[in-house]
């Protein structure tokens, strides 16, 4: 006989607006973390015969082959200078956000992943023949386009469940955790935390230095707008945050999180997988539009190129009518 009496029990658990329109996504959500994690070789990540994970090679090969463009369009920088812009596009979220957080640096808790992101680099660069390189470019859009939806994924799923969970969750306890600016802080610079790097140091240019960074400029990059937005999206759609709990002094809580309570809900993995698709199909659309750019570049540049050897090769008729003139004017 169960003992209930005089204990209350826990509320069950909100239902989900995702899972009660398509009752697969709970279960396709589920699968997603195991899907981005999964090997090359062997089943799970602990028993895997070769540990590297598909998804993080793909992301590695995407960073790699955008530093390369880029640096093809600037000039070319020593090996080791494109490496370390290359690591530093990889880890700079990660390693701005341990750094806030007062954690370990995560590149420095696994043995594989300096290594293969560093691997995917010198694939792109010292192949002989430049055969990684060239095939990308030579499929492009469509190699700009999957390598960019990987990306997306990836990064969907990292300021979410690596950003705002990791400071909710993982640090509770703490007071940080308790902290909707730390959430949406974390969230959006381990999303780009590369490129802000970039905009202060500039260390994908021949000569780095301070600067007064571009974003304020100008206005923040789409890897900055899309970090945030996805993580102020996910912490909307969880409900993670009240403002009861989190501000009971304030006089308007009770009305905010009646407006946040507006917000249809998903689970954290569905929220996870959302996220992840989005961020998917907004930097899909935006290499898709990058990499026709670059290629009507290129054509007006290898056109320009042609009426200019065009215009410096002398005709081959020019002599000859000269030789005429001279004969008509003697007689």
């Amino acid at each position: 006989m169960s003992q209930t009496t005089g204990q209350q029990m826990p509320p069950p658990p909100p239902s989900s607006a995702l899972g009660a329109l398509f009752p697969q996504a709970q279960q396709l959500a589920a699968g997603f973390p195991g899907l981005l994690s999964k090997p090359w070789v062997g089943g799970g990540t602990e028993g895997a015969v070769v540990p590297i994970g598909i998804f993080a090679t793909l992301h590695a090969l995407r960073i790699a082959y955008e530093v390369r463009k880029g640096a093809q369009a600037s000039g070319r920088r020593p090996l080791l200078q494109e490496l370390f812009t290359m690591l530093t596009f990889s880890f700079g979220g990660a390693v701005l956000t341990a750094l806030m957080l007062g954690r370990t640096q995560p590149w420095l808790e696994n043995n594989t992943t300096v290594p293969v992101y560093a691997g995917a680099y010198l694939l792109m660069s010292c192949v002989p023949g430049d055969l990684v390189y060239r095939f990308l470019r030579r499929t492009s859009p469509v190699s700009d386009v999957f390598l960019a939806s990987v990306d997306g994924l990836i990064r969907g799923y990292g300021v979410t469940a690596a950003g705002v969970d990791l400071v909710r969750n993982t640090m509770r306890g703490q007071p940080v955790a308790d902290s909707l600016v730390a959430w949406i802080t974390v969230g959006t610079v381990l999303g780009s935390g590369g490129g802000i790097i970039d905009d202060v140091v500039q260390v994908s240019a021949a000569s780095w230095g301070l600067r007064v960074p571009a974003m304020l400029s100008a206005g923040p990059s789409l890897d900055v707008k899309l970090s945030f937005c996805a993580t102020v999206g996910y912490i909307l759609t969880t409900h993670a945050w009240s403002f009861v709990e989190h501000a009971p002094g304030f006089p308007l809580s009770s009305s905010l999180d009646a407006i946040l309570a507006c917000v249809p809900r998903l689970s954290d993995q569905e929220a996870h997988l959302v996220s992840g698709l989005l961020c998917s199909a907004v930097l899909g659309t935006a290499a898709h539009a990058q990499a026709c750019r670059l290629a009507a570049a290129e054509r007006r540049a290898l056109e320009a190129a042609r009426r200019k050897k065009h215009d410096d090769t002398p005709s081959s008729g020019s002599g000859a009518d000269d030789d005429v003139e001279s004969e008509s004017e003697s007689d």
